[in-house]
């Protein structure tokens, strides 16, 4: 008779243990954040990322040495402090105790590993390849030091970019896939990635910092802005990135959700395939510019988010010029004296590629009308992505929709990717735009530290990118973010990655 008793008791302990542990499960399955994107990574290797969808992934994993705050501020994150003598002179200390989320300590060995890798990478040894590789200096496991060839003045912000997202010296010359399978000393652990559906995330429980309030992270990818909203409504996502702007008023009425805004660091523009006719000719691109009227289109389809664009360095930034420029006007005289003069006449044909995002698509339906009233067709492809891209590496188009954000926050990097002739083909330059007076310009604002002589040197660069007429400017971004009420602490950067380590969810 005891012996039942006893049997039953363990029985009875054991599914109390099995409904706690449930319970628990339920609990910590409630605290994962589901987060609702707009596009996806093309690849996760950070020496040959170009794009937000990637770095949207890459900065729940990794640290730099320093990085941007929600205020603009830069700010030490695995730097425990920076040196700087001079110009060329830098002394890091890093943070003792960070460990990879393998359980791997963080030593300099892996920093200076990473700093090398970024310099030796094709598309980024522009940033990084001014280090002098026989200069660093290993004074302990926690500090090192090392020199510049030249001055960079926009050196230090350069520490903040996903290029250099501290790496493991050991994983990776351990065979890891770092395309795929990145592992580093963020917050959160990549778990799963389905490229084009959906990133898993597991709290690093190894990580330096704070631990996050979550328990973990789902990023659905969901390219229709529409659908993103739906599902938030329905409680299918806490988050919902790249709110439509025609969304805003009703995210506003609803009381179940509540609305981010912040003008970011983005130019939203119009690129002409300049090594194509008709845009090889400027006669052509000044053409679009006094035909197209983006007042109305940014009033229609961005609904007066943002801010209208006049240069191609964004307003938070320093050196720009924008405030004292006015924005486009349409001059539809001068428009058909242009179009003739660059041969378009009633006939031509012309296509432009945007990607799956709504407001793209939108802006090149409104340019399609506008363009019919000078007898001109505009073709729009509409593509995933990864094929948009390819579309562009391959010169099919005649014009592209895209979006600007440069992740070093520095006018010589709003320019250089962009404009300068080193980068065509690569994006954003899809242009194909090449000016070896603006090259010089750009080579002198990076080498120069005096401050009003740097001012000059870039109000010179927007000038002379004004008058090639390399973009159809639309408009600086505001990065809008939706969230359901359980949704706390999310500080929203100026940009479309978030960092979400800080994010809570109330209890329902």
């Amino acid at each position: 008779m005891k012996k039942k008793l006893i049997i039953a008791m363990l029985l009875a302990l054991s599914l109390f243990m099995v409904a706690c542990s449930k319970k628990e499960d339920a609990k910590a399955e409630g605290k994962v954040l589901r987060v609702a994107v707009s596009e996806d990574a093309q690849t996760l290797e950070p020496n040959e990322l170009n794009d937000d969808y990637a770095e949207n992934i890459l900065m729940q994993v990794y640290d730099t040495l320093v990085k941007r705050n929600s205020k603009g501020e830069l700010v030490n994150s695995i730097a425990e402090s920076i040196e700087n003598p001079d110009p060329q002179s830098f002394k890091i200390k890093i943070r003792d105790g960070v460990k990879f989320s393998n359980g791997d300590p963080l030593t300099v060995d892996d920093v200076i590993f990473t700093l090398q890798r970024a310099a030796a990478s094709e598309k980024f040894k522009s940033f990084y390849g001014k280090i002098d590789p026989n200069s660093y200096k290993k004074e302990d496991d926690l500090t090192f030091s090392f020199k510049l060839t030249e001055p960079d003045a926009a050196f230090l912000n350069s520490l903040s970019h996903p290029a250099v997202s501290i790496l493991s010296k050991k994983y990776v010359e351990g065979g890891a896939d770092l395309a795929n399978a990145p592992m580093g000393t963020g917050p959160f652990v990549l778990d799963e990635w389905v490229q084009n559906d959906h990133a898993n995330f597991s709290v690093n429980k190894n990580y330096w910092g704070d631990a996050p309030k979550i328990s973990g992270i789902e990023m659905k990818v969901i390219p229709e802005a529409s659908q993103r909203i739906i599902e938030l409504e329905s409680g299918g996502v806490d988050l919902a990135y790249k709110v439509d702007p025609s969304e805003i008023p009703n995210i506003e009425e609803n009381k179940d959700l509540k609305l981010y805004r912040k003008l970011d660091n983005s130019v939203h523009f119009i690129g002409f395939n300049m090594d194509k006719a008709p845009f090889d000719k400027k006669e052509a691109r000044e053409a679009m510019v006094n035909a197209i009227d983006m007042n109305s289109i940014f009033e229609t389809v961005y609904m007066n988010s943002g801010k209208l664009a006049t240069s191609a360095i964004n307003p938070n930034f320093k050196y720009s010029i924008s405030d004292s420029l006015k924005p486009n006007v349409v001059n539809k005289e001068r428009a058909k004296e242009l179009f003739a003069a660059a041969g378009m006449g009633e006939g031509t044909n012309l296509s432009i590629y945007t990607s799956d995002n709504t407001q793209r698509v939108n802006v090149a339906t409104m340019m399609q009308a506008q363009l019919k009233d000078y007898g001109i067709g505009l073709n729009i492809q509409r593509l995933e992505w990864g094929a948009f891209i390819d579309a562009l590496k391959n010169k099919e188009h005649n014009m592209f929709i895209m979006s600007w954000n440069p992740s070093v926050v520095d006018a010589h990097y709003e320019l250089f990717q962009p404009f300068h002739s080193s980068n065509k083909g690569q994006g954003p330059n899809y242009m194909y735009f090449g000016n070896e007076e603006l090259d010089n310009l750009i080579k002198e604002g990076i080498s120069t530290i005096d401050e009003a002589k740097r001012a000059d040197i870039y109000k010179r660069a927007q000038e002379l990118i004004n008058k090639e007429y390399p973009w159809l400017y639309i408009c600086y971004g505001e990065t809008v973010v939706a969230g359901n009420k359980r949704v706390e602490g999310l500080d929203l950067l100026p940009k479309y990655p978030q960092e979400l380590k800080d994010v809570n969810l109330l209890e329902k």
